[in-house]
């Protein structure tokens, strides 16, 4: 079965490489068919990473949601419209099925092959020699394209009188069937959660997927599970810390690449070791992949910062998610953003059109407020744009700078600064 590792939505640096390296780990120590997944846009500080240590980045994916496409039995055989009809029926008979999906010259679908359909014809003509095209073929009701989401046709097909449904592509190509006791089996893959542990800031149909894995360092507000699951959290600044203490822990030595790519994950959660999440355990596990990559943390670091910030790179729409996570806590929902930026000016600059995007987002997913925080790693200082809720904001211990934007001294994190600050203002 399939397993997907991934990290947060609209991810970081440390999100994205975290996911790599712990499935590099996975496949290591025995886990068959497991793939880190970006959820979201790759940023442009992720593709240095990538690109410096000569690795494969992360493929980016939308969603998890379970589509039709993942439900195909390949065991249940397509008969083709040339076919003798005798062939054919030896074929269906073969099969165990009540019925099966012909597909014409072109590959598209045609019908389904009944021998309650042909009673007519061995009736009248007891003809078996022509071509399955000439004989009456069945036209299935419900017939699903491979990218339906499993979830917006599951109870139509378990209400259907039909053991099994024909599937075809945008262009209307047979692509086989699904068995209607597919719908009531478990997803056909699995999901390790790194960075988060949050259904809301998951990946878009994480809510249907098992999670059987997470490795996070935030608050825990990780829903119920059925069965036991492996859970890795301690406090501290990154989540590649964790994935390198796993590897130690495991036995295994990371290749100079994934040792490099962790460096990346560490140093750029915790600003060179200089937020107030940083621990002896990063500046310690950092040492250790140092030896074995053969570049300096400080290097690494200049390398993610020689890249422009998402001010320079992105639309201010793009920018405002580019590292946000969704909150929903005291009967509010809400999101923080976080965006690091040595030029400060260059954020007030750009404020007015960061605020009118932030006021698109609060309208699309029906927010509260929204509190985008950029943060200057080289001063150690944060300002904050705040939309939304006025009640909150005021509760904010922040004062207004003259650019409008609310001064944050001395905040750097917004796991463990700003986040407190907004739950005690709600509460």
């Amino acid at each position: 079965m399939k397993t997907y590792i991934c990290g947060h939505r609209n991810p970081d640096t440390d999100s994205i490489t975290s996911a790599y390296a712990l499935a590099d780990l996975r496949r290591r120590t025995g886990m068959a068919e497991v793939e880190a997944i970006c959820a979201g846009r790759l940023t442009a500080r992720a593709k240095w990473v990538f690109d410096h240590f000569g690795a494969q980045p992360v493929r980016a994916k939308r969603d998890v949601y379970v589509r039709v496409r993942h439900l195909v039995d390949a065991s249940v055989p397509m008969i083709d419209a040339d076919m003798c009809l005798v062939d054919a029926l030896r074929k269906l008979e073969a099969s165990g099925e009540s019925s099966l999906p012909v597909r014409g010259r072109d590959g598209r679908f045609v019908g389904m092959l009944s021998p309650a359909k042909l009673l007519n014809l061995f009736l009248s003509r007891g003809d078996l020699t022509i071509p399955v095209s000439r004989a009456p073929l069945h036209h299935c009701s419900i017939v699903l394209n491979e990218s339906d989401p499993v979830h917006d046709i599951r109870l139509q097909a378990i209400r259907s009188s039909h053991n099994h449904f024909p599937v075809v592509d945008e262009n209307g190509m047979l692509l086989g069937t699904v068995l209607k006791r597919a719908f009531a089996e478990e997803p056909p893959f699995r999901m390790i959660l790194v960075d988060h542990n949050e259904t809301d800031q998951g990946i878009p149909g994480l809510e249907e997927v098992p999670v059987i894995e997470v490795v996070d360092h935030h608050r825990i507000a990780f829903a119920a599970t059925k069965e036991p699951i492996r859970y890795t959290a301690d406090v501290v600044g990154s989540t590649c810390t964790l994935v390198a203490r796993m590897f130690r822990a495991a036995g295994e030595r990371p290749t100079r690449e994934t040792a490099g790519i962790l460096i990346a994950g560490i140093v750029s959660d915790t600003l060179l070791f200089q937020s107030p999440t940083t621990t002896d355990v990063d500046r310690a596990m950092c040492t250790w992949l140092e030896k074995l990559c053969g570049e300096s943390a400080e290097k690494i670091m200049e390398g993610l910062f020689s890249v422009d910030s998402p001010l320079m790179s992105m639309s201010a729409e793009q920018a405002v998610v580019s590292d946000a996570k969704t909150y929903s806590e005291g009967g509010k929902k809400f999101m923080l953003g976080q965006i690091e930026e040595t030029n400060m000016a260059l954020f007030h600059q750009n404020a007015d059109e960061l605020a009118a995007a932030m006021d698109d987002v609060i309208s699309k997913n029906r927010l509260d407020f929204f509190a985008l925080m950029c943060t200057d790693p080289v001063r150690g200082n944060s300002e904050l744009i705040f939309r939304g809720s006025e009640a909150v904001r005021k509760a904010l211990p922040y004062r207004k700078s003259e650019h409008g934007t609310l001064l944050m001294p001395g905040v750097m994190s917004r796991k463990k600064q700003l986040l407190p600050e907004v739950l005690s203002a709600l509460s």
